[in-house]
């Protein structure tokens, strides 16, 4: 699925809906051995220099959910 189809999938998604595909997506990756604590941690550093306060302490809180037991 490239960005365009990506983003039509969730465009009209709700905060919610969108964390639960989230949880799901990446509980699915987790099991795959495709994404890890370590992994997560990666995205957060090479993004957090471009969020703002707040969106970097939403997206710890959210990593800090995904890494919760499956």
């Amino acid at each position: 699925m490239n960005l365009n189809e990506q983003y039509e999938t969730y465009r009209n998604q709700t905060s919610d809906e969108l964390m639960e595909t989230l949880i799901r997506l990446t509980a699915e990756q987790r099991q795959t051995g495709e994404m890890n604590r370590s992994k997560m941690e990666e995205i957060y550093a090479m993004l957090s220099p471009m969020l703002s306060e707040n969106q970097r302490a939403r997206m710890r809180e959210i990593i800090e959910r995904l890494n919760a037991p499956i």
